[in-house]
């Protein structure tokens, strides 16, 4: 791993490197279980001093993301694993269909959100901006997905819920094939950032309501183009159908800038 990604931020340096060891943690890059390396070695390949980076993994594991063990070192742990979480989310049917996946998401979501305005600091929200920042500078599309997905897990993070986050990390398992079969237009992904960014937004201000709102007005947004994306599969298979699709002044098959929306089976999992 490249360790050097975790330099750039106009923050102070044991902060800059707890925000990026953190998305690392939040993305799957650092796997439960995994070792972060000693902390000589990590302030070499950083060129900042130890003491730096004592202070990020003592803020990363005051937040229940990284143990220090005497012997074996600085170990990632997950922070959604507990007995009940576990529990919790193994009856979850692993073959549901996408559209019921963001059905889940759509009842769960807004309220972890809500709840993430009410208990996210300073550095969670740097977090969600860094996030976001990254998904402006024209990734491709899995990462796009990876980070799409990072922001919603560090949502439930910030909840400070284990069982919250252990549930929907289980929801986003089982969507993740769907998600792996789309693609992206450009005015989606355009759509998803300002979706995203209205959320941010409200958790920054520290508004429950509002950020309920926007993750509602996001999901709301998925589940349209699951349907109408079902829709369309259907009227391509029966040729009246087809007809009708092509006669209808409201069907949205293509967005304002002419790119065809999300032209793989089903739209993605925002």
């Amino acid at each position: 791993m490249d360790w050097r990604q975790l330099r750039h931020s106009t923050l102070s340096r044991p902060d800059a490197l707890a925000v990026g060891l953190e998305r690392l943690i939040l993305s799957g890059e650092l796997a439960p279980g995994s070792r972060v390396p000693p902390e000589r070695e990590l302030a070499e390949s950083l060129g900042v001093s130890r003491g730096s980076v004592r202070e990020a993994l003592r803020a990363l594991a005051s937040r229940g993301l990284v143990a220090r063990r005497p012997g074996s070192g600085t170990v990632v742990l997950d922070p959604g694993a507990t007995p009940r979480g576990d529990v919790l989310a193994s009856g979850l049917d692993a073959t549901a269909e996408l559209l019921q996946v963001m059905e889940v998401r759509a009842c769960i979501e807004p309220s972890v959100t809500a709840r993430a305005a009410r208990r996210a600091t300073p550095s969670d929200i740097v977090q969600l901006h860094a996030l976001l920042d990254a998904m402006r500078r024209e990734p491709t599309r899995q990462e796009f997905t990876d980070l799409d997905r990072t922001f919603h897990r560090a949502i439930a993070q910030y909840t400070r819920n284990p069982l919250l986050l252990r549930l929907l990390d289980r929801v986003y398992e089982i969507g993740e094939p769907g998600r792996r079969e789309t693609s992206l237009s450009a005015a989606r992904r355009r759509a998803t950032i300002e979706e995203h960014q209205a959320i941010l937004r409200a958790i920054e201000a520290r508004d429950p309501e509002a950020a309920r709102a926007a993750s509602e007005a996001h999901l709301d947004s998925v589940l349209h183009r699951i349907e109408e994306q079902r829709r369309r599969t259907e009227a391509r298979a029966d040729p009246a159908g087809a007809e009708a699709v092509e006669a209808d002044p409201q069907d949205p098959k293509k967005n304002s800038d002419g790119d065809v929306e999300n032209a793989g089976p089903a739209p993605s999992p925002g």
